[in-house]
């Protein structure tokens, strides 16, 4: 068998395969033997029935087509492993220029690889360029009065509410059916976020667009009431920016929130017993949070330097396969975190899911490239885990998972959490992780 090569861009190859009439008829051969143990003539067992026999049997055609598939799979393989390329799909744009027991075969075809990547002093290369660009690691302080926003979040769900016969006033809850009074100036789409049954806002809180809560001050249950407003010029549904409507409410409860008191009893239905424990426990639990994000952001910053002094070609499989995972992650962080579905999202912005996955290229290609250095720098470091480092995060796991259950429930969830770790997919995933997770830290290291 003999093999070509051409390198196309973005780490493509285009490749030829040849194979001789006598290379070509053990194919044939082969396919005999695995058709033949389904056939069944009389006289004979099943998968008993001489060779020729059975060719016979099976008829030219379907011995011809299971040989050609076992001899595209065959010769694919051997020159793979022949050029040492790693294919990250499978091969497309295939063309059989001939393929028979006496002209031998010839096809050819295309593929991704994984690029060649020189990764030659990338640890001076990131030194000197995150020295120009004075990259460094964010401060993070805690104010007083972050943890006091937290506090006044938490005292809020725990607050009572009392029904209220007077007007309403800020910080009162208030709960109406919402509607339009000039419907016909908008799109049925438009008037999806403006036709709502039971909406409730805390008064004072700007939850909705400016302008709408003071219209709502001194409003008692049951009254009916219409007023204009105007959607911002920076509001997320672009078609309603700047533009004028005229909402019509009916009031059905208004209840004024009841808060409990800030004292050492509010702080033990966390399980603190004190205030100051419980301040210092929301302190320390924001502390970590921005610690958190804030080295997943200077990692980012310091990974996507790598990418830009680290050349390397981005194979489109990847590309499209990057692009289609951050739009999932979009959709459901829209529908989890923000309560919209995707479709609302395109007509809010006008656009179209095509669009917005051309918008994601530039970031994909990042991302690309920086799994692709990873990979190789793990490689060429010769990163691996040992034992320990399983045994450490099976340990962390564990403690996290079974934290405040009762005993008997906290050994059952500590004997699923063993058993995933001896699963070989699940096992494979995280070794992965655990490798990757080195590879960024010796990054780091360069620049700490």
């Amino acid at each position: 068998m003999e093999s070509t090569i051409k390198k196309l861009p973005n780490s493509r190859i285009k490749f030829q395969i040849k194979a001789t009439s006598e290379e070509v008829a053990k194919f044939f051969d082969r396919a005999v033997e695995i058709l033949a143990k389904d056939v069944a003539i009389k006289g004979f067992r099943t998968g008993k029935v001489p060779k020729e026999m059975a060719k016979d049997a099976l008829g030219e055609h379907a011995v011809e087509h299971k040989a050609q598939d076992l001899a595209i799979q065959d010769t694919y393989f051997e020159m793979v492993t022949r050029e040492k390329i790693t294919p990250l799909a499978s091969p497309a744009d295939i063309k059989i220029e001939k393929f028979s027991e006496k002209d031998g075969l010839d096809w050819s075809g295309e593929v991704d690889v994984i690029p060649s990547i020189n990764i030659e002093g990338w640890k001076n290369k990131l030194k000197v360029k995150s020295e120009k660009l004075k990259i460094k690691k964010e401060e993070i302080k805690i104010e007083e009065k972050d943890t006091l926003d937290v506090l006044n979040n938490i005292q809020k769900q725990f607050a009572q509410l009392a029904d209220k016969e007077e007007g309403a006033e800020m910080s009162d809850w208030v709960n109406f059916d919402l509607d339009v009074a000039n419907p016909s100036d908008f799109t049925p789409e438009e008037l999806k976020g403006m036709q709502i049954k039971n909406m409730a806002v805390i008064l004072g809180e700007s939850r909705f667009i400016p302008g709408f809560e003071e219209n709502l001050i001194g409003i008692t249950p049951g009254l009916e009431k219409e007023f204009d407003n105007i959607f911002p010029e920076d509001y997320f549904v672009k078609s309603l920016s700047g533009k004028k409507v005229l909402f019509k409410v009916k009031i059905n409860a208004v209840k004024k929130m009841i808060l409990p008191n800030f004292d050492d009893d509010f702080a033990k239905k966390f399980g603190h017993n004190t205030l100051v424990d419980l301040k210092k426990a929301i302190n320390d639990d924001l502390l970590r949070q921005r610690e958190q994000e804030a080295k997943n952001k200077f990692e980012d910053k310091v990974l996507r330097i790598m990418a830009e002094i680290i050349d390397t070609e981005v194979p489109n499989s990847l590309l499209v396969q990057e692009k289609e995972m951050m739009l999932n992650r979009f959709k459901h962080d829209l529908e989890h975190h923000k309560n919209m579905n995707f479709a609302d999202y395109l007509m809010s912005i006008n656009s179209t899911e095509e669009k917005v996955l051309e918008g994601l290229t530039s970031q994909a290609i990042s991302n690309v490239k920086v799994g692709l250095i990873l990979g190789q720098i793990t490689k060429e470091e010769n990163i691996d885990i040992v034992d320990r480092d399983l045994e450490e995060l099976m340990a962390m796991d564990i403690i996290k998972q079974t934290a405040g259950l009762p005993s008997d429930k906290a050994r059952d969830l500590e004997d699923k959490i063993k058993a995933s770790y001896r699963d070989e997919q699940f096992l494979s995933s995280v070794k992965n992780s655990i490798m990757a997770r080195k590879t960024v830290d010796l990054i780091m290291s360069q620049v700490d």
